[in-house]
């Protein structure tokens, strides 16, 4: 469960690779993943998501695939996208008001993306993908869309 600005630190501080930065503003902080480039070219680094840490509650700003963000938004209508990002980043509210495990499956979901698509590929095998599924036995809902439909 994610509610606290500590609570989702401590979740992207599980990630591999997973450096924290205000590169915006002193209020929006980013989570990223990368590092060095194993071919010696600079540093790469790739926003996966952002809270800003005055908002009460937090809103927590993900990456989403296309079909994935319509079908979170279309279940839970405080899923709301951040249209200045562009493609399909969405906020999630750390209000209570999703299921427990979404907020967590989704920034995973973000990071797997991000990696995937946005690190060059020689730095992919660094970071291999992280389960999207929960280990203490929660519903996964990249597997079970059925399990979006709001409780």
């Amino acid at each position: 469960m994610m509610h606290l600005v500590e609570e989702v630190r401590a979740a992207c501080a599980d990630l591999p690779g997973t450096r924290e930065t205000f590169p915006f503003d002193t209020r929006n902080l980013t989570f990223k993943v990368g590092g060095e480039d194993p071919e010696g070219g600079p540093p790469l680094w790739r926003m996966y998501a952002m809270v800003d840490i005055t908002e009460d509650p937090l809103r927590l700003l993900v990456k989403c695939e296309p079909e994935r963000s319509a079908l979170v938004r279309e279940t839970y209508p405080q899923v709301v996208p951040a249209l200045y990002f562009g493609g399909h980043w969405v906020f999630l509210p750390l209000d209570g008001t999703l299921p427990e495990e979404l907020p967590h499956e989704l920034l995973v979901h973000s990071y797997n993306l991000v990696v995937s698509r946005n690190l060059l590929k020689r730095m992919r095998p660094q970071f291999p993908p992280v389960n999207e599924g929960l280990d203490h036995g929660g519903t996964n809902f990249q597997n079970d869309p059925s399990a979006l439909n709001p409780v």
